[in-house]
């Protein structure tokens, strides 16, 4: 597929003055409980899972083949590669096209994009990979589909030195869920982290533009953002006080998070919970490791 940039992607950068849609979930989850421990025995370190946090317009005709290039990836690492699709203001390429049912814009993907790097979106497709720097001194990989699967295996290969769980049970009467992380440190560590919770849906059927530059009404979305059960955009810091996490250390989160009200509909089986640690130090937020589950547990 060929590779092209669209001007417009350049009102990416001024999201500040762009209406915004602020995500109900902020209001729809609370802290249950909080505990920490420090294990007998220190645990080997799990293999290290990618995340991936991908920008994307529903007017945008390269980002069907970007999305694509991940979801190959997905296949080829099953369970390794965790990602999230997230729908900016500020482009037109943004802009879902005429008589769509749905519009995924939300100012989440802004907000998060001013927390990593100080700044606004480059451009469509593009991503975190696990927060690092590529392409010289910048986090965010612009429309590079033929590099990201190089990126992916290379952060496939990273050693860390936190481990990740997460689970999650659902109530249908109350639509609410129960989601519970538990970090375990594997080496020392010194520096802070933050815990950040996403519910991602798939199976959403809805107007998008490929690449001939029509608009296919039947696309399948998938990886789609709904909400944020953490604090928005960063997380939440976790065991901030501890100056020194010795190995071993552990600690457990518990959230209850009620399925907000919005269009389209959440469908909770076609949901997923993921989880993630990133550093915080300085301008350092790459991904130390991610974890999923399905929402209802099942």
């Amino acid at each position: 597929m060929k590779k092209i940039l669209s001007i417009s992607f350049l009102g990416l950068i001024l999201f500040a003055g762009c209406k915004e849609k602020d995500p109900a979930v902020g209001l729809t989850s609370a802290l249950s409980t909080d505990s920490a421990w420090v294990m007998a025995s220190v645990p080997a370190t799990d293999p290290h899972n990618v995340m991936i946090e991908e920008f994307s317009g529903q007017s945008c005709p390269n980002c069907p083949g970007g999305h694509a290039t991940i979801e190959s990836n997905q296949a080829l690492y099953p369970g390794r590669i965790n990602a999230v699709v997230m729908y900016p203001y500020g482009s037109p390429d943004a802009i879902p096209p005429t008589g769509s049912a749905y519009n995924f814009e939300d100012s989440f993907a802004n907000n998060l994009s001013a927390y990593v790097t100080g700044g606004g979106i480059r451009g469509l497709p593009s991503t975190y990979i696990d927060r690092v720097v590529y392409q010289g001194n910048n986090t965010q990989e612009i429309d590079g589909t033929g590099t990201w699967p190089t990126d992916f295996g290379s952060q496939l290969l990273v050693t860390d030195s936190v481990n990740l769980a997460v689970q999650s049970s659902f109530n249908k009467t109350t639509t609410t869920a129960t989601i519970t992380a538990t970090v375990i440190y594997t080496k020392p560590l010194s520096s802070k982290q933050n815990l950040s919770i996403v519910i991602v849906e798939d199976t959403i059927y809805n107007f998008q533009k490929i690449s001939s530059g029509a608009v296919d009404s039947s696309y399948l979305f998938t990886d789609v953002f709904r909400g944020m059960v953490s604090s928005i955009p960063a997380g939440d810091p976790i065991l901030d006080t501890i100056a020194v996490k010795q190995a071993g250390q552990a600690y457990k989160r518990t959230y209850i998070y009620t399925l907000p009200a919005t269009s389209p509909a959440i469908v909770p089986k076609h949901c997923r919970v993921i989880a993630f640690i990133n550093s915080v130090n300085g301008s350092d937020y790459h991904v130390m490791q991610s974890a999923q589950t399905s929402l209802t547990g099942l």
